[in-house]
């Protein structure tokens, strides 16, 4: 594994010095062996304090994995099947023509046909988020089989929420952080030193909002950085920092017990928390690239992962028994850049060095 460890070191180190992000962690292992951890730079652009195995992340969309975790307990229960429809689900949605119908299976896949995203919060003060839903137009205008989609997860949390009878954080914190053991698993915002900064304000987004013409006028400062509070702009400006599509903040370890749960079978501790049959079917494709949660395909060599906006990813093989996190802070430098073809150097050389 001294190869593997070199190359990784250097393909780190040359992609911290090149700016495509100021601070990164990775941690690989195979079945219970870990034979890769490894910090690179700072939290952030003062590079006061640098980043450790124990610097928490704003994990972005790798909170969808979460959620599809939860949802799968709910189908494991009993309490609703992958067939339900949101009508049957979500009380709030019963009599809503595009959305009654949608089966948490599509939710699931990114194959329910809802377009991409909409900013809820150019809607304030309205808070509604239902209530908004009935006047915004919710399809995408070219709608294929898989169309990955915010709106999917923001409405598998608002079933979350309603099926446990408690709010999105607080079953993350019963129902996966305390099972798996996780330190730091939770919801912003987060108050600790060791947290790593993510965008100067909502600069994406703004150009997302100008592009489409919608006006907002309560954007964070662009001149300050984002240090434990979401990044995704509907989580933090109209969702109360909770959602099921953004939102959960940790570390290498936390999200590495994410993928755990799936390469054993559903299984933590010798505890069940979701069927075999689940966690099989959730990572083979269902439909397009999708599978429950997970994703097939580029930058992921074989298995299944997911990524998320701030420089989030975890990849699971279930043939290698190969569980890899990568973490890294990419919206905190000057110009972001596109990081799809550097996660897929790091997993490439990972799985090279293993066969």
């Amino acid at each position: 594994m001294n190869n593997l460890k070199q190359e990784l070191n250097e393909l780190l180190e040359e992609h911290l010095n090149e700016e495509f992000y100021t601070g990164a962690v990775c941690y690989v292992k195979v079945g219970d062996e870990e034979i890769y951890l490894q910090p690179f730079g700072y939290t952030d652009r003062s590079m006061k304090q640098e980043v450790t195995n124990e610097t928490v992340f704003d994990l972005a969309s790798l909170t969808k994995i979460s959620s599809s975790t939860l949802i799968l307990k709910l189908i494991t229960s009993g309490k609703i099947k992958l067939d339900s429809t949101l009508g049957n689900c979500l009380p709030q949605v019963k009599n809503h023509p595009a959305l009654s119908g949608i089966t948490i299976f599509q939710l699931l896949t990114h194959s329910s046909g809802l377009k991409a995203w909409h900013p809820f919060y150019s809607h304030l003060p309205n808070e509604d988020l239902f209530e908004i839903l009935e006047g915004i137009e919710l399809l995408h205008e070219e709608s294929t089989e898989v169309l990955y989609s915010d709106l999917n997860y923001i409405l598998l949390g608002k079933v979350i929420d309603s099926q446990y009878s408690k709010t999105i954080d607080q079953v993350v914190k019963e129902e996966l952080a305390e099972p798996l053991e996780t330190e730091t698993l939770s919801y912003g915002p987060v108050f600790l030193d060791n947290i790593a900064a993510t965008e100067f304000g909502n600069r994406t987004e703004m150009k997302m909002c100008q592009k489409r013409g919608i006006e907002f006028n309560g954007w964070r400062s662009i001149s300050e950085e984002i240090i434990g509070e979401v990044n995704d702009g509907n989580t933090y400006y109209f969702l109360n920092g909770r959602s099921g599509h953004a939102g959960l903040f940790g570390t290498v370890f936390d999200v590495s017990k994410l993928g755990e749960l799936y390469l054993k079978d559903g299984t933590f501790n010798d505890k069940q928390l979701i069927s075999s049959t689940l966690t099989h079917e959730s990572m083979v494709q269902q439909i397009g690239d999708r599978g429950y949660g997970w994703h097939m395909g580029r930058p992921f060599p074989s298995g299944a992962g997911h990524t998320g906006f701030t420089g989030t990813s975890l990849w699971v093989d279930p043939d290698l028994q190969l569980n890899v996190v990568l973490l890294t802070n990419r919206l905190n430098v000057e110009e972001p850049k596109n990081i799809q073809e550097f996660r897929l150097k790091v997993f490439n050389t990972i799985k090279n060095n293993l066969n």
